[in-house]
């Protein structure tokens, strides 16, 4: 990595908040629009179907809450959001009380495969604008 000046380090952060910020809308409201999904949900089903790491669907609520970008309580906000679609379940794990297992439902997994294809695309364009470092 070359040296950079500290303006061109503060203008590559500012840029890479740019590209993310708008990113992250297109991918919100594409998925509302198109799948009735908003981009926390999508990427919590992402996770259970296992794009995201090797799954089988099954994953402990701690694991997500250590992959995830939210807060404890909006991921569970979320889950809520989508257990009440039918989406995944919830079940206490038989050998540790404590835990709590998320599941994604038949339904689940046929959202997140039809939405998969338009998150694919929003990010596809999204990095074609990107330019290439110097």
């Amino acid at each position: 990595m070359t040296h950079m000046t500290d303006d061109e380090v503060r203008t590559a952060w500012c840029e890479t908040l740019r590209v993310v910020h708008t990113t992250s809308c297109e991918l919100e409201n594409e998925l509302q629009a198109r799948h009735d999904l908003g981009l926390s949900e999508f990427e919590v089903l992402c996770q259970l179907g296992g794009v995201c790491g090797k799954g089988d669907g099954k994953v402990k609520m701690k694991d997500l809450e250590a992959k995830m970008y939210l807060s404890q309580s909006a991921l569970s906000r979320t889950v809520t959001r989508l257990e009440k679609a039918g989406l995944v379940t919830r079940a206490v794990c038989d050998f540790d009380r404590r835990a709590m297992f998320l599941e994604l439902t038949d339904e689940g997994r046929a959202r997140w495969e039809a939405a998969a294809p338009t998150h694919l695309a929003v990010l596809r364009a999204a990095l074609d604008k990107v330019p290439e470092p110097a």
